[in-house]
Parts: C-alpha cells; structure tokens; sequence
C-alpha cells in the first residue's frame, strides 16, 4: 500500500502493530506518523507510552523486549525506529522472529531510506505486506493531494488554482503543503482563486522550463545559458532539470501526435496530464521542433541521465554540454 492509502486508512480501530515505511518523500512518512501518534498515544501517561531513536542507539533484542513491555495505564504505545537498515544481522533475526507474533498493545514503525527488500527481516515484512512504500505523488495524483490539504485547512479553493499550483510547483509535497499554508493565510478565510496563485506562489520551476524549451526551440544559446546558470544559482540539481526537461520534450511530442490527430483541448489536456490553461502552451511550443528534433532531444537527454548518475564531472557542466548540443 502507498503512503497515501496508508494515511486515508489510519482510524484508531486500524491500527497495525508493525509497519515499515521507507521512500523518498520523507513528508508523507512524516505525515503518517504526526496522525499516527496522535490516533494511538493518548491519555495522562502519553510520554510514557511514545519513543523515537535511531537504530545505532538500541539493539534487536531490545526493541523486542521494549515492545512486549505493557504500555503505562494505556491501552497502547508507539515506538519509532530511525535508520531500521542499519540494523546488525543478529538485530535483525530478533526483530524478524518478533514479526511473526507481534504484541498487540504495541505499535511499532521501523523506518529508512530505502529497504533491501531481498534480504532477511525486509523481505520477510514484505512478504507480510508490512512494508509500506512513500515514493513521489504521480502527475494525476497533486490535484487530490491538493485538495485533501485545502480541505484540513478548512478552506475553499478553485478549480483552476488547483491546477495551478500543480503545474507551479509539481510533485513536491512539502512545497505544495506550504503554497497552501501560504495561500489560506493570505485570503484568511476566503476562497483562494487562480489571481491569488499567480500572485502569491512562485512559478519558476514551470515558468523557467518553458523558458529553456523555447530557446532551445530559438537555437538562442546565449539564452539557454542564462536561464540555465539562473536556475543553477537558485539551487536546482541538474538530474532534476533534467528530468523535467526530458518530460517537457516527450510531452511536446505527444502534443504534435494529438495536433496530427485533431484532437480538442480537453482531450489533450486528458492525454498530457495537465491543466487546460498548459494545454495551449505546450501546443504552441510543439510547433517550434520537428519530431524528429523531439526524438533526438528525448535521446540526448537520456543520455544525460546517464552522465549525470555516472559521471565525475559537475553536473551543470554536462548539462550545459547537452543544452548546447540541441541548440545546433
């Protein structure tokens, strides 16, 4: 189950005993876990019945023998474990016999970066369905997400806003948590409209790749540079840069199949995955390349990846180096 299921399916009469959670968007771990503490500690003795600690802090046999310890003058306790990888093997064969019988006056979530999910207690836990992973929202997913943060914030919000901060902001969860803090603290109540996005949230993550893609479809190198080094110094990684330019470049030719098509702008915008107002954006972009310039951009950029997760050298120099090679 994703974190996102996990989160909808949290009640206090459904709670596990185990989980393991891992993945790169740490805030929908840490979201989990805010309402999950908040569902299962409780009463006058909750500091009693709640841990946090890194795995290099404790051992397997331990935690075991913490989690079969009767919570104080409560009906349960959660304990949290940081880092769970890095426990030691015999740590691991502990808490993996631990998983078999788990304590039910116990909730115990074990947490990293990633699990090896090939190797003993892991593997176990997932042949269980006890793992549990957080991985970045899907295109067609940030609507909803917005939505469900709009709505624990008790305001109301448009339609086209939605869309808005979506293409703004992208698959961030922590950055699109704080565009709608920052948005129902700027209307105070009110509902927030697309004028209040454009005002309010910063674009330059959509706004700048259109800006590269159409000096790139310019053959304006001086310019690919500039906007380049601008986003550089405003701390994107490159890998990043890339992966949006790559998506822009395959979205672009999926736009001039649905122009040979003669598809209407709701049927576009269904098959892109984007808002109608990207719609007319990416269609008009489209017409700057040749599908075969696009194939070949799609490829270079490819390729770029490679070079980026491979390669010594700095990643703005490589790709530099390619945005260069498609102004040609």
């Amino acid at each position: 189950m994703d974190m996102l299921q996990l989160i909808k399916t949290l009640t206090p009469d459904n709670v596990e005993p185990l989980y393991f959670l891992h993945g790169e968007e740490e805030f929908l771990i840490d979201k989990f876990l805010t309402e999950l503490k908040q569902t299962v500690v409780e009463g006058p003795m909750a500091d009693f019945n709640y841990s946090r600690q890194k795995a290099r802090e404790t051992s397997g046999a331990q935690v075991v023998a913490d989690a079969k310890s009767l919570p104080m003058m409560a009906k349960r306790r959660l304990m949290i474990i940081e880092d769970a990888d890095k426990f030691k093997a015999a740590d691991t064969t502990a808490l993996a016999d631990y998983i078999e019988n788990p304590a039910p006056e116990t909730c115990m979530v074990l947490i990293a970066k990633k699990f090896d999910l090939r190797k003993g207690l892991f593997s176990k836990a997932n042949r269980k369905k006890l793992v549990h992973k957080s991985e970045p929202l899907k295109e067609r997913d940030i609507p909803a997400f917005i939505k469900q943060r709009v709505k624990e914030k008790r305001i109301k919000i448009s339609a086209d806003a939605i869309d808005a901060i979506a293409a703004a902001i992208g698959s961030d969860c922590a950055a699109l948590d704080d565009a709608v803090e920052r948005l129902a603290l700027y209307k105070a109540g009110s509902e927030i409209t697309l004028e209040d996005v454009e005002a309010n949230i910063s674009s330059i993550r959509q706004h700048s790749v259109f800006e590269l893609v159409d000096a790139l479809g310019e053959r304006n190198p001086r310019r690919v540079l500039s906007l380049l080094f601008e986003l550089l110094k405003e701390r994107e990684e490159p890998l990043m840069l890339n992966s949006l330019l790559a998506r822009h470049m395959r979205q672009l030719l999926k736009a001039r199949i649905c122009a040979y098509q003669r598809m209407d702008q709701g049927a576009v915008a269904a098959t892109l995955g984007v808002p109608p107002f990207v719609v007319k954006k990416l269609m008009s972009q489209s017409r700057q390349f040749s599908s075969t310039q696009l194939e070949s951009a799609i490829a270079r950029l490819a390729m770029v990846d490679i070079q980026l997760k491979s390669s010594r050298r700095p990643g703005g120099r490589v790709l530099e180096g390619a945005l260069m090679d498609l102004c040609l």
